[in-house]
């Protein structure tokens, strides 16, 4: 959506877009080997021949294509979420699954300082306008309405909420008041609501003109050495809260510079992986199984294999291992819309200006299964496992490498025919 924002792999523009063309890495020997005819006729016919429809009434889903998808969530211990971010539908589809699967934990594509905000809030009655005017976009994705309400469905189900990312750069005012509230010495206290509270201000004047000048991107190596220090005279856990902040701002900053951006998105990976592998053990102890699991990032993230961003093992991958080596099944889900609006922006003030249109009849990562989706309000189930099957045994070529990499990476492929973007709270 916005390099500066970073919302991964969230599929959104052409830059997007462009950035997934960086899906290097991929094994494409011998792809070109078919006349161009011959092999969209096979992707064709195997795409129209595993095609189910699929009816939406609110969080309520019916037809052969759901039918298919809840066999398979019934079976799975773990259900993985890619996706498009900014489309209203996609939480709504997320509730209907969590109510089939009954996770005990949700992976979400969050700090989890704001998951931790995220269960408090979601716990409550109404929606949390009064943090959300204090803390715009403190909550991430969770600051849309329709994605909050996702939220409060899972508290309802005593679903535990988990964050994996790094430190969200919308947050400094919120992360420092939790700093400061964790730190023993009253002038480092103050010091750090004082600073937080700029930083804050700071954002919010820049966030809806020019996110590239956020806080995060601004920190210079003079002020972390200094937040360092003040932590060195406090516990281990405000020491390690710096660290993290740190860290978090070494992501971001190098994820704008061309020759360190890739390196960034490897250190984010790295960071989220290590983040599941640590919150894993609140749920589950030496030798018990895996517990039921329902991830939702960024498509980019929740593959099987190598990712769309430089062929990068990302969570999906973690996830899928985790659950092999226990004999028990991951399922992985690529949603996205054939067209309509989505949230684009961060205005505070006007949120219609947010709202951007977009199309993605000429995405090569889901082009035939776009293709294939007709007008009306029936969404589109694609099972791509057959493809799959076809693609290893040499029996379909594919000469996009993105195309390739969905059908490598995910189970099904849902489109939706048209989409209305997340609403602000």
């Amino acid at each position: 959506m916005y390099a500066p924002f970073r919302l991964p792999l969230c599929l959104t523009t052409a830059t997007a877009a462009r950035r997934l063309r960086l899906a290097a890495g991929l094994a494409l020997a011998g792809l070109l080997s078919l006349p161009a005819q011959a092999q969209d006729s096979t992707l064709t016919r195997l795409t129209h021949k595993y095609q189910f429809a699929l009816e939406q009434k609110g969080t309520q889903f019916s037809g052969a294509g759901w039918d298919k998808l809840r066999q398979d969530i019934e079976k799975s211990q773990v259900v993985l979420l890619g996706e498009d971010h900014g489309m209203a539908q996609i939480p709504q589809f997320t509730q209907a699954v969590a109510q089939v699967l009954k996770p005990k934990v949700f992976v979400a594509e969050i700090d989890k300082y704001q998951a931790r905000d995220l269960t408090r809030l979601a716990a409550q009655p109404g929606l949390p306008t009064a943090v959300e005017r204090q803390y715009p976009m403190g909550l991430s994705f969770y600051s849309w309405a329709e994605e909050f309400e996702l939220a409060r469905a899972l508290r309802a189900q005593n679903t535990a909420l988990v964050g994996l990312e790094q430190v969200g750069f919308f947050a400094p005012g919120r992360f420092y008041a939790l700093l400061a509230d964790k730190t023993k010495n009253k002038q480092s206290a103050a010091y750090l609501r004082q600073r937080g509270a700029a930083y804050q201000a700071h954002n919010q004047a820049v966030m809806s003109t020019d996110p590239g000048q956020l806080m995060v991107y601004r920190h210079t190596p003079a002020t972390l050495d200094s937040l360092t220090a003040l932590a060195r005279q406090e516990s281990s856990e405000v020491q390690r809260m710096v660290q993290e902040y740190i860290t978090s701002v070494h992501i971001n900053q190098t994820a704008i510079q061309p020759k360190t951006s890739f390196q960034s998105h490897q250190d984010r990976v790295n960071l989220m992986r290590r983040s599941l592998m640590a919150e894993l053990t609140t749920y589950q102890k030496p030798g018990q199984p895996l517990p039921k699991m329902l991830f939702k990032f960024g498509a980019g993230h929740v593959g099987r294999g190598a990712s769309f961003t430089g062929g990068m093992y990302d969570v999906g991958n973690l996830a899928l291992n985790l659950a092999e080596m226990q004999d028990q099944k991951s399922l992985h889900i690529f949603i996205i819309g054939k067209q309509g609006t989505q949230t684009s922006g961060f205005n505070l003030t006007d949120f219609s200006k947010n709202v951007a249109s977009y199309s993605n009849a000429d995405t090569d990562m889901v082009r035939p299964f776009v293709a294939a989706t007709p007008a009306g309000t029936a969404w589109q189930v694609f099972d791509v496992r057959p493809l799959r099957r076809a693609l290893l045994r040499d029996q379909l070529k594919i000469s996009s490498s993105e195309l390739m990499t969905t059908i490598m990476n995910y189970d099904y492929v849902v489109i939706i025919p048209e989409t209305t973007a997340s609403h602000n709270i």
